[in-house]
């Protein structure tokens, strides 16, 4: 369980890669339109901004380039409507409608019809990506409109994609980005353990299922530690990191799970520990005073979520199992899963995964 973009779905791909046999040819070319989009959403809604703050590229071939990319649209988007409300936004109008197309929202049908990237368009993708202002926007900016953490993935491996034939490799597939839309699950073998573990979406209009679960031994909830400083997809003026709090303090006192222990996965440890020079998390958080020290921000964000904990309903509080790690590393790096998705006791002070409980 997670709010959006956490990187739940991500470790139910990763869950079956190491376990069973990966995905099929099938599978892969499925999330060929998946990444097509993702790419899309991504540089759009870069440049979006940048013309809604009024930043242009930095040489003019790289401005001309924007405009073509922000002219390509996917099957189902009319352009001239798009165009019209991209108007509203140069000319700083809220353009709230523009960025549902952006981001995706209901238009998932439409991922079907989107079979080829134009290669033109990816080398032009190649190239604005690296115009200095697309870079400082993304560096410096994206806590002002949603940006998926895999962006900066998909924008370096753009000319693979954009090349005619491309079927997105396992890598591809565990940076992409698809709204989870129903309850999904995946059965394996792990030892001696048969696991059934299910990916649910968990935005507050859609927890009506959760007391279908009233019998779970373990619920793994993924929190990304990178979403301090970003705002809900859904919800713009809502921190990732807050409604991610706000979630977990749900399952914890929700009648359904009280007796279920939590396995807490402080998510993209990776991302986190790149962006945290750049972005202070006391921008954020203004009570925190450890600086840009990787392990006091995170051992900072452990205690938020403990501290949850301890102030729920369950009495005494029930038991949390903590563990960080980047979901998207290499699957050779997680051929031994963490202990706590095997067993629920595990001695999280031996924990490899665990650096930010350091002294200090």
């Amino acid at each position: 369980m997670s709010s959006s973009d956490s990187g739940k779905s991500t470790i139910l791909k990763q869950m079956k890669i190491i376990n069973k046999s990966g995905f099929s040819q099938d599978e892969l070319e499925a999330y060929r339109p998946v990444v097509y989009r993702n790419v899309l959403d991504s540089v759009h809604g870069v440049l979006v901004h940048m013309r809604k703050v009024r930043m242009e590229c930095a040489t003019l071939k790289n401005a001309l380039l924007a405009d073509k990319i922000l002219a390509y649209h996917m099957p189902g988007i009319k352009a001239s409507l798009t165009r019209s409300k991209m108007k509203k936004s140069t000319e700083g109008d809220e353009d709230e409608e523009f960025s549902e197309d952006v981001n995706g929202k209901g238009r998932e049908h439409d991922d079907e019809e989107f079979k080829e990237f134009d290669p033109a368009i990816a080398e032009a993708i190649h190239l604005v990506w690296k115009d200095v202002t697309f870079q400082k926007v993304m560096d410096e900016n994206s806590s002002d409109f949603y940006l998926m953490d895999s962006a900066g993935y998909f924008f370096t491996e753009i000319l693979r994609i954009g090349t005619p034939g491309y079927i997105p490799n396992e890598t591809d597939v565990l940076r992409a980005r698809k709204k989870t839309l129903r309850i999904t699950e995946e059965r394996f073998l792990m030892g001696p353990f048969s696991m059934h573990m299910f990916d649910l979406n968990c935005q507050r209009s859609e927890r009506k299922w959760i007391h279908c679960f009233e019998d779970v031994r373990s619920v793994i909830f993924c929190a990304a530690l990178s979403e301090y400083y970003q705002p809900q997809l859904e919800e713009k003026t809502q921190n990732r990191m807050t409604e991610s709090l706000v979630l977990f303090d749900y399952i914890l006192n929700s009648r359904w799970l009280l007796r279920t222990d939590i396995i807490l996965f402080l998510n993209k440890f990776d991302v986190f520990k790149v962006k945290l020079p750049k972005v202070p998390l006391e921008r954020y958080f203004p009570e925190y005073t450890g600086g840009p020290d990787i392990n006091k921000a995170a051992k900072y964000v452990l205690l938020k979520f403990m501290h949850a904990n301890q102030a729920s309903v369950s009495v005494p509080p029930r038991s949390v199992y903590p563990h960080h790690f980047a979901v998207v590393a290499a699957v050779s790096s997680l051929d031994s899963p963490p202990p706590s998705i095997l067993c629920s006791s595990v001695d999280m002070s031996s924990s490899p995964f665990h650096p930010y409980l350091e002294a200090g």
